[in-house]
Order: C-alpha cells, then structure tokens, then sequence
C-alpha cells in the first residue's frame, strides 16, 4: 500500500505541475520511434502511425502493414505505453486505418482505439479518423469520450511537402466541470528533400489554450536500409535521436528523448509490410 501510494502521489504532481507541457488527454505526444526521434514531427511522415499522427498520410504509404511499439517515458513504469498501428491499401478505394493503444498504470491509464481512411486525390491526400477514448482512474468511474480528427499531406514538388491536421474537431468534452473540454490541436508542417538522402522536417503545433509549440527535424539515410534521425522540440526543450534498421519486410525503429527536467524517453517499434506496392504512392521508407 505505501508504495501504491507513493506512485499515486508522483503521478498527482507529475500531472498537477507539467499539466501546460503535456497536454490534457496525452494529446500533446506523437506516435511511433520515428516520430518521437525527429523531435516530434510526425505530420510528415507516412508509416503505420499515420492514422494518429495525421490520418491524410495514410494513402501516400506504399504497403498494407502493421506495427507495434513500446515507450517508457521518464523511467517510470506508470508511464509505460504500448500501441498498434496498421494501414491496409486497397487498389481504388484508398487506404484504411486502425490504432489502438494503453497508457498508464492501474491507477490511472488511458486507453485509445480508433478507424480512419484516406485517399489521394491529385497533389493532396486527405483523410479521417472517428477515435474512442477512455480515461479511467483509480477509485472514480471510467470517462468514455469519441473525437474526430482531420488530415492532409500534398505533394508539391517532389522535394517539398505540406501537411496540416487537426484533432478533436468537435471539441468533446472533458467533463461537466466548467464545461471543460478535451484539447483541440491543430498542427501544420513542411518537409525539403535537398536531395534523395536528406529529409528536413519543421512542424508548428497550437492547442487552443496554450502557446504553439516548434519542432524540427532531420532523417538521414545512411544506405538503403538503414536511417539516423534527430530532432528538437520548444516545447521542453527536448532533444531527441534515433534510427531505423531495415531486414526483407519488416523495420526496427528506435527513438529515445531527453526532458531537461524529467529525463529520458525511450520507444521501440517492429513493423511489418506485406502486400504489393501501390503504383501511385511515391516511396516512403
């Protein structure tokens, strides 16, 4: 019991006194190693995290697959997640997504699962995503919540890419407290290709009640397989790194953070493709 106790109370600070970095509802974090390591700039990249990250870069990935990835955030066990991701490419109708995934502990956790789809029409692919989301702690009733979520990726130049999405477009409520609602993020980014090895990604990110946030980052591919990443986020100040390893179908990808307060983040993540390559995707590893 008093170590039940004493994690209780590290959570009830942790959540209390860094609530304006992390986001209520966990909103303010991206999905997946790659993400994580290009200092939070997901928008732009079209991998099996898709779904979350910005559901309109589902339709520009190149293979039906699935993913898995597990976090620890801080060093504290309580803040372990474990998450699956998944695109499934058809030929005309375009492509279909499903996430799910567990935050927290037993005496407070989150759980998310949602669907989604997208297609590519012209310069711009666009797409959806209807998300269930639960928050449920120790001693109170769960809390079941649905949000709706918005995305783009165009292609305007083979070198340069514009993404945009926005999450909780319906502003669900948080609870009936001071009518308080779940976050409402809008996120807007771009990706320079200079040439065929370097990705540069910047990315601005703005809760409706907080202060935008900044990220940028960099993937470099070190051989066809093989990729180093690194990244940096205003949010906190947060530095990140990481790399992806490539074997027949299926990639290993590693990410990890520093917070200048809290300490290190660490994530890794397998996924698996299968299927055959959409012909008007343009390749994205």
């Amino acid at each position: 019991m008093a170590v039940q106790f004493r994690i209780f109370l590290l959570l009830f600070g942790f959540f209390f006194h860094f609530s304006h970095h992390i986001k209520a509802g966990n909103d303010g974090f991206v999905f997946g190693p790659r993400a994580l390591a290009t200092g939070g700039s997901g928008l732009l990249h079209a991998d099996y995290w898709s779904l979350r990250n910005n559901p309109g870069s589902l339709s520009r990935i190149e293979k039906s697959g699935a993913a898995v990835c597990f976090e620890n955030r801080y060093n504290l066990q309580a803040l372990n997640q474990m998450a699956f991701g998944s695109a499934f490419v058809t030929r005309n109708l375009g492509t279909f997504g499903f996430s799910a995934l567990r935050f927290g502990s037993g005496l407070f956790n989150q759980t998310r699962a949602g669907m989604g789809w997208a297609k590519t029409l012209g310069l711009a692919s666009l797409g959806a995503e209807a998300q269930w989301y639960q928050v449920a702690a120790a001693g109170f009733p769960a809390r079941h919540h649905f949000l709706l979520n918005f995305g783009g990726l165009a292609y305007l130049t083979p070198k340069i890419h514009f993404a945009a999405s926005i999450s909780n477009i319906l502003q669900s409520k948080a609870s009936d407290f001071q009518d308080e609602k779940l976050p409402t993020i809008a996120r807007a980014g771009l990706s320079f290709m200079p040439n065929s090895k370097v990705k540069l990604l910047a990315e601005v990110q703005k809760d409706l009640d907080f202060e935008a946030i900044y990220k940028l980052g960099i993937e470099y591919e070190i051989s066809e397989k093989i990729w180093l990443r690194t990244g940096f986020s205003s949010q906190i100040e947060q530095v990140s790194g990481g790399a992806g390893f490539e074997w027949r179908n299926m990639v290993l990808d590693y990410g990890v953070a520093r917070h200048p307060l809290l300490g290190w983040t660490h994530a890794l993540g397998i996924s698996l493709r299968w299927g055959k390559i959409k012909a008007e995707s343009t390749p994205e590893k």
